[in-house]
């Protein structure tokens, strides 16, 4: 049996993961105008945050860039690991 030098793999450091209003800009791509419930996720899966919008694309967006944001939603925004979303035919369903 041959010997010699054991191949080995160099694995890169894994990225970190991207938070924050990044990932809010990425949901903003195939948003659609509809009424309907987001939910803002951290990144170990917890909800952080629950609302309703008229049009989930506006209420979102402004969640997408931290100007205009108070202290208190700006942090929240900084940890948005990912979001989910459930669109309805109109607000007052997104009450229930």
């Amino acid at each position: 049996m041959p010997t010699g030098p054991t191949p080995s793999r160099t694995v890169p450091p894994s990225a970190p993961p991207v938070i924050g209003p990044e990932v809010v800009q990425g949901y903003l791509k195939h948003l659609p105008s509809s009424p309907g419930v987001y939910r803002m996720l951290d990144v170990d899966g917890e909800v952080i945050y629950v609302g309703k919008a008229r049009s989930l694309k506006a209420r979102v967006s402004n969640y997408a860039r931290f100007a205009g944001l108070s202290n208190r939603i700006a942090r929240m925004v900084a940890s948005i690991a990912s979001m989910e979303f459930v669109t309805v035919r109109t607000e007052a369903e997104a009450l229930l």
